[in-house]
């Protein structure tokens, strides 16, 4: 039965994803009929939780000490903050670019399956540290969409392309402003995380060179955003640069991701050679 409700669960997140996608491209090019893209984007996420939850009950595994689900419960956090921002802001547009960050890591946990983080971390390690990095990450993401589609619509104004959906795409000062409350709420996260992951390094350790590295990028990540906030108080950084900068910094939190990602296998790499760890 467990089997067939996870299934079902993923079949359905998917089409609706999907689905959604397909809607919000559409909105955007029709005035009319193609207004349901945030119900669609719902029943995806329910869909999508449901079937993180049925398939970690299954294996035993908590969702947060899977890397990939991880990343899933991260999208889903992104999805949930969107569909909140969307009833203050007008940023139906940015579905276009939300639904399909709910499917891919959907459809990565469904082929990848769970995988451990390989070592068992305290639940307050797991409580600060995964939940705050998740939370920020699904932020700094939607910050990222709203900077990526700023640029979008300035370059296509500029070039006096889509005048004839022009109004039904976001004003600029509105995704600026979006893009800036993303990331104001994300930042404090990001520095929770930061420290707790300092803290408790100890019980992260594969080698000092692979935690070395990502703890760098995590280091400029943090200066980068630190960064945009601070320039766009003090030096009026808005718009174009504001979105660049906001952009970087997210490029650098893909790579401590993909840092994450890959944890598993340098893991079985270190365990299957020993040998070679200790010469180190």
């Amino acid at each position: 039965m467990s089997a067939w409700v996870e299934l079902i669960s993923f079949l359905l997140g998917a089409l609706a994803y999907l689905a959604a996608t397909v809607m919000f491209f559409l909105q955007i090019l029709q005035r009319e009929g193609w207004q349901r893209g945030p119900l669609a984007l719902t029943i995806g996420a329910a869909a999508h939780l449901l079937y993180i939850t049925m398939a970690s009950a299954v294996a035993r595994v908590c969702p947060v000490e899977s890397v990939n689900f991880a990343l899933s419960v991260a999208s889903l956090v992104a999805t949930g903050a969107y569909l909140l921002a969307r009833r203050r802001w007008s940023l139906d547009a940015l579905g276009v670019v939300v639904a399909p960050l709910g499917l891919m890591p959907l459809l990565g946990t469904r082929l990848a399956g769970l995988q451990e983080a390989g070592q068992r971390l305290p639940p307050v390690f797991l409580t600060l540290h995964v939940a705050a990095n998740l939370v920020g990450v699904a932020l700094f993401g939607l910050a990222c969409a709203a900077a990526g589609f700023y640029l979008f619509v300035e370059r296509r104004l500029k070039q006096k392309r889509f005048a004839s959906v022009a109004g039904r795409l976001p004003p600029l000062d509105m995704l600026d402003q979006a893009e800036h409350r993303f990331l104001l709420t994300g930042f404090p996260l990001l520095t929770l995380g930061i420290i707790t992951g300092t803290v408790w390094s100890h019980k992260l350790q594969l080698g000092v060179g692979n935690e070395f590295w990502r703890a760098a990028l995590s280091l400029v990540m943090w200066l980068v955003f630190g960064g945009v906030l601070l320039l766009r108080v003090g030096a009026g950084w808005r718009g174009r640069r504001a979105a660049v900068g906001t952009i970087t910094g997210f490029i650098l939190a893909l790579l401590v991701l993909v840092g994450y990602l890959v944890r598993p296998a340098l893991q079985a790499s270190a365990s299957a050679h020993p040998e070679s760890e200790v010469r180190a």
